[in-house]
């Protein structure tokens, strides 16, 4: 991620309450008081005032040219410069409406300053965040662009799937795919839905990619991660995306009927497997002329549904070299593991070495809260 920065507020699945997922982000070169873009918001001030009395350079602006000074002016406690690192968000991108997900937005509302802060996700995600803020779970406290509301209000974005890039923040842009996170009888089609994003430094057109909840698409009512990858393998191909994000909350031996939504480390090689497999398939694409009708379709979000190919091992062993991928989301558990080992430490420890066995040459890392990610950031 050379082209941004991006500071792990939290990156659990719960049951904790202090360490879900958050994430600030913003592009390199840019001070946090005027890019900075919210991934989720699980955990929010608390954690950051705690991350900031451990670090006080957690916000330096280093990688802003001719600026080596603190957000903030010397002197300021954490708390003060938690509520001003807030304060300056322009955007939350929500995966999904779950509460590990959303919890420091909903408590938070009203009480940041800085700009209006915009709410970007999917229709369906914006309306169980409209349920939140109904004035019985919480006082509404936002609203849709056009409805009459005060200055410090959340204004909600709906996005659609069929939407290409949209600017979320200054610098920034995204674009958003419908995934499935496990079944509900509470929802028409019989699933919950979530949502991946590919995030782009519009001066670079460099991305990420960052994925809410996800099941397995191998025992998905809906399987629908499988067209994430194929629009990530044609990035990768153009080398304009190397890391991903995605969750693993599990252990290794869940049973399926147990997962709830959520990957383990086998369904994780399981993707990583058909994200090599799409990366295999786009460079033997041949370039078709459009139809008179193909722009409306896309439009509309309507692709053609092709048979998934599934190739052997042998034509995957190295395909993807020099693309990362950062384990988040892992689950919280009452264990005690060795050497000061995190439970994060010890699911992404189990992908990695089930990526090593079969040669896919992925690079795996854990997310932990208070890490850097980015320009500037150690390896």
């Amino acid at each position: 991620m050379p082209d941004f920065v991006m500071v792990v507020v939290g990156c659990g699945g719960g049951p904790t309450e202090d360490d879900l997922s958050s994430y600030l982000v913003k592009c390199s070169g840019k001070r946090w008081s005027e890019s900075t873009l919210a991934l989720e918001a699980g955990s929010g001030l608390g954690a950051l005032k705690r991350l900031i009395a451990n670090d006080p350079h957690l916000f330096n602006d280093d990688d802003v040219q001719s600026s080596k000074a603190l957000l903030s002016s010397p002197g300021v406690g954490p708390s003060e410069r938690a509520t001003e690192v807030y304060s300056g968000i322009r955007s939350f991108i929500i995966t999904h409406g779950h509460l590990d997900h959303v919890m420091s937005l909903v408590v938070g509302a009203g009480s940041q300053g800085g700009p209006t802060k915009y709410i970007h996700g999917l229709e369906r995600t914006i309306k169980v965040m409209e349920t939140l803020f109904n004035g019985h779970i919480w006082p509404k406290l936002a609203a849709r662009i056009g409805e009459l509301a005060p200055a410090f209000f959340y204004r909600y974005r709906p996005v659609s799937p069929a939407e290409q890039y949209l600017q979320v923040a200054p610098g920034i842009s995204a674009r958003a795919f419908p995934i499935s996170h496990g079944s509900s009888d509470q929802c028409a089609d019989g699933t919950y839905e979530s949502s991946a994003w590919f995030i782009r430094n519009d001066q670079s057109s460099r991305e990420f990619l960052f994925f809410g909840d996800v099941e397995p698409d191998s025992i998905s009512l809906r399987p629908r991660t499988r067209n994430v990858w194929k629009h990530a393998a044609r990035k990768i191909r153009r080398r304009h995306l190397n890391t991903i994000f995605l969750e693993c909350s599990w252990r290794t031996g869940r049973k399926e009927k147990e997962l709830y939504g959520h990957l383990s480390p086998p369904h994780v090689l399981d993707e990583m497997r058909n994200l090599a497999t799409e990366l295999v398939l786009a460079t033997r694409e041949q370039p078709q002329a459009p139809s008179r009708f193909s722009f409306l379709w896309n439009l509309l979000g309507y692709r053609k549904q092709q048979p998934q190919v599934t190739l052997p091992d042998k034509e995957l062993k190295g395909v993807l070299e020099g693309v990362r991928l950062v384990v988040i989301h892992c689950k919280a558990t009452s264990e005690t593991f060795p050497d000061g080992m995190s439970i994060a430490d010890v699911i992404s420890g189990e992908v990695r070495e089930l990526v090593k066995a079969s040669g896919l040459g992925l690079e795996v890392i854990a997310a932990k809260q208070g890490m850097t990610l980015g320009e500037n950031a150690p390896s």
